[in-house]
């Protein structure tokens, strides 16, 4: 399905309605005309009216498409939902600074339609919009107030589930697992809810548990996710997960085990990366190196340089091997590059402090002084980009600053001559 522009979001009449799905299964008017046993120019004249002419020309054509006017002319409020509809589903497609002009628009023709829940809808548009350029805090204020006005439970799940994970992206973990819970409460009231919202929630919940050290909680909600796993991506991810909890635990025959499994599920280029790259993960705590670096060097294989965000994670994996085998070369001069050029993407960062700390790791091994000063500009630059309101993570980097100073004093201590 194609991206929704500003050009798409306008109501169209019934004449224009009815032009495009005759052209779509005639060809053109002409042939239409011939078939229905009416003059083109006639035609032409019908479809300017807003009754669409005679009694005539409406029967003959509902005949030759074989539909009922209801279905070949859509009223506003139809065209106006099935837009909404339309970027509900795609939502991700939507993460260009254009973007919220068309789901502004789209919500302005909701709020004049006097459609509620689509209104609705729309302000979780835009605040996912929001969220997939990375800028959280907006994208909160949004999705809270149609979390404050919706009344139907579905869309309550839905929509507390997704404020859950910009919780989690933000690394404000506490609200997020709050949030899990009250949706994992709701699912229990509420029965009817859709397979792919229950695996989304145990899915997302596992994801948290794994990144606060609960990997048993998390192999267990991994378990549960995937027993809703409508597709196969979304049973690859589960499993893959479920060997990522065991790796977690420290039992890496049984997560080799899993991730391999999951190999079965992922068809995708994207996917596959992702397998690899943890596949690398465990070779590595394994302390089998020659191993780890064949799968990092496939993961990076795996995608093209346009999708920046995996290829930084995959890259620090690739980095943290070479480190341990002792052949760094430029990888580290790489991954400040990196970090330089993700700041701004949405990247989880926890993910950027981990990248940080592999060049720490490495400045503390090897003394490179000159790795030192660069790691020192790039974190002065990421402070400077980072909006004041995000404390957290600016006092995350200021600390860093302090370890610079440290590192410098050990590196000239050692240095000098006995």
């Amino acid at each position: 399905m194609d991206k929704l522009t500003l050009n798409d979001i306008k109501i169209k009449s019934p004449g224009k309605q009815v032009k495009e799905i005759v052209i779509n299964s005639f060809g053109s008017l002409g042939n239409f005309a011939r078939e229905i046993g009416i003059e083109v120019r006639t035609i032409n004249l019908y479809l300017k009216e807003r009754k669409l002419g005679s009694d005539t020309f409406k029967i003959r054509l509902c005949r030759v498409l074989d539909k009922g006017m209801d279905e070949i002319i859509e009223s506003e409020d139809e065209q106006i939902k099935e837009m909404v509809q339309n970027i509900y589903d795609n939502i991700k497609m939507y993460k260009d600074e254009e973007d919220i002009a068309v789901l502004s628009k789209l919500k302005e023709l909701c709020i004049k339609n006097k459609l509620q829940l689509d209104t609705l809808k729309m302000q979780r548009n835009i605040a996912m919009c929001y969220f997939y350029r990375n800028q959280i805090d907006r994208a909160k204020v949004f999705i809270e107030l149609a979390i404050d006005s919706v009344k139907n439970p579905d869309y309550l799940i839905k929509w507390k589930s997704e404020l859950g994970l910009m919780y989690f992206y933000k690394r404000e973990y506490k609200e997020s697992k709050k949030l899990y819970a009250e949706v994992a409460k709701l699912l229990k009231e509420y029965s009817e809810i859709d397979d792919e919202t229950k695996f989304l929630h145990y899915y997302r919940y596992g994801i948290l548990q794994n990144n606060t050290n609960h990997p048993g909680s998390a192999e267990k909600l991994f378990q549960k996710s995937l027993e809703y796993a409508g597709t196969s991506f979304y049973k690859g991810n589960a499993v893959m997960n479920i060997g990522i909890s065991f790796a977690k635990q420290n039992k890496y025959r049984k997560a080799l085990e899993y991730l391999r499994k999951s190999l079965d599920f992922f068809k995708d280029d994207l996917h596959k990366s992702m397998l690899f790259n943890n596949l690398a993960e465990i070779y590595r705590s394994l302390k089998e190196y020659d191993k780890a670096l064949y799968y990092a060097n496939l993961a990076v294989s795996y995608i093209d340089n346009e999708n920046l965000e995996r290829l930084f994670t995959y890259y620090q994996t690739y980095s943290q091997i070479l480190i341990h085998k002792g052949e760094v070369g430029e990888a580290i001069n790489r991954l400040i590059e990196l970090i330089n050029q993700v700041e701004n993407r949405f990247v989880y960062k926890k993910f950027i402090i981990d990248g940080i700390n592999i060049i720490a790791q490495y400045i503390l091994m090897t003394r490179n002084i000159n790795i030192l000063e660069d790691m020192e500009e790039l974190i002065y630059q990421s402070i400077n980009n980072t909006p004041s309101h995000n404390k957290k993570y600016i006092k995350e980097l200021k600390s860093y600053i302090e370890l610079n100073t440290i590192y410098k004093k050990y590196v000239s201590v050692k240095d000098l001559p006995s």
